[in-house]
């Protein structure tokens, strides 16, 4: 009894971490997501926000796949029939397939991101359709654990599920699991070769530097290691390592020509053959079980808690490559609209010159000086020569004088400025 409740303690604290984690990441990535437009491209930061949410819901699912088998766990009277035996199948399979689905395509979206093997715009092609290709899988393989699912059954005394594999009747289902088999390996390998491509890309292009700083200086105590590039190497090796360890064995087992270590390992509830065997076999297979939710649980420390210098430095890469090929240049419409306030405050100073000198006795020609003389000389008021000069005005448009030329370029500004305006 005491291994009993151990197992049961187990299950029940991986299924509080994982969902007080994921919960958290799904909460953190709501908040933190930027308003989608159409000039605004997603960057791969934002790309990686979004698969790490899509991780977390589908890990939030298989922990309640776990939390289902808690409950069997802790009620060992609890009968089972064939139609539970076959969803609880059906549900852990699809969940756990649907996970290192979502992984592979982190993996896949961060080596096309940091290694750049094609040119820029099949990169984008290709980032655009690899949640297709995911989609597309994951659709393909839920038909092959659906036709499984008929070789699930539940035991005699009804207290624990099994999977026969068939005999005289139809070989379709036998040939379904080799094909879940079969994808759950090569997605974990693509995980482990596209984090393992990462490490050797970020390494070969550092030797590459330091061999070229040597031949300059002849001196190699001069290069080191960039702090960034460390953090980022260690990161990604934590993060293939987990997945190679939680989900190796599994996909591993899954080859092992036994029809009942194939039963215990997939479809059975009760672990330790409802609490009977307590070999080292059965210990063995309730680890490696467990460790696929373990998978589920630690997900989140490793792309959201430690993970998080390694997106800040995925989105620090993309933006230092855009600021050295792109200048900080002004946009046509800002600059038109500077103008146009330059060009209207310039004729707002003059228009209150103007306001000014009419308001002080009439115009300021009016004032000016007739005859050569100015009026306070003696001249009455009224009192006009015939020769004094025609009233000009400094805005007027009718005016006798020609304009200078920087006056006539500001009105011509201006009242191409206000026609653009009047037209929109």
């Amino acid at each position: 009894m005491l291994i009993h409740y151990g197992a049961a303690a187990l299950y029940i604290i991986t299924v509080n971490i994982g969902i007080i984690g994921n919960g958290w990441v799904i909460s953190s990535v709501l908040r933190s997501r930027r308003p989608k437009t159409n000039a605004n491209q997603s960057s791969p930061s934002d790309r990686l926000r979004m698969y790490i949410a899509c991780l977390a819901t589908v890990d939030l699912t298989v922990l309640m796949a776990l939390l289902v088998r808690t409950l069997y766990l802790l009620l060992p009277e609890m009968r089972l029939d064939i139609m539970s035996c076959k969803a609880v199948f059906l549900l852990e399979m699809a969940v756990k397939f649907g996970s290192i689905t979502c992984l592979s395509c982190i993996s896949i979206e961060r080596y096309v991101t940091i290694r750049k093997p094609f040119s820029t715009k099949i990169r984008k092609r290709l980032i655009q359709l690899i949640p297709l290709v995911g989609v597309l899988v994951m659709t393909s393989i839920l038909i092959a654990i659906f036709t499984e699912t008929y070789s699930v059954t539940v035991t005699s005394e009804a207290r624990n599920c099994v999977l026969r594999w068939p005999k005289s009747t139809s070989g379709w289902p036998r040939v379904a699991g080799i094909v879940i088999a079969c994808a759950f390996t090569l997605l974990l390998a693509v995980i482990a070769s596209n984090y393992g491509q990462i490490v050797r890309h970020v390494r070969r292009k550092f030797a590459k530097r330091k061999q070229r700083v040597v031949a300059n200086s002849q001196r190699a105590s001069e290069v080191n290691e960039p702090r960034y590039m460390r953090e980022m190497t260690n990161a990604i090796i934590r993060v293939g390592v987990f997945h190679v360890v939680c989900y190796g064995p599994f996909c591993l087992l899954q080859f092992v020509p036994s029809e009942a270590i194939y039963s215990q390992l997939l479809s059975s509830l009760r672990q330790f053959d409802n609490f009977k065997d307590f070999s080292p076999l059965q210990c063995a297979l309730f680890i490696i079980n467990w460790l696929t939710y373990a998978n589920a649980a630690g997900d989140w420390v490793f792309y959201a808690a430690l993970n998080r210098d390694l997106r800040n430095l995925i989105r620090l890469m993309s933006e230092r490559r855009k600021r050295s090929t792109l200048s900080q240049n002004c946009s046509p419409s800002n600059l038109h609209r500077s103008l146009r306030q330059q060009v209207a405050s310039s004729l707002r100073f003059f228009q209150s010159i103007n306001s000014y000198r009419s308001s002080a006795g009439g115009s300021f020609d009016e004032t000016m000086v007739t005859d050569g003389r100015h009026p306070s000389m003696g001249l009455p008021l009224g009192t006009h020569s015939s020769k004094s000069t025609p009233k000009t005005s400094l805005l007027s448009t009718n005016s006798t004088h020609q304009d200078s030329p920087r006056l006539y370029l500001l009105k011509k500004q201006s009242s191409s400025l206000f026609a653009d305006d009047i037209m929109v």
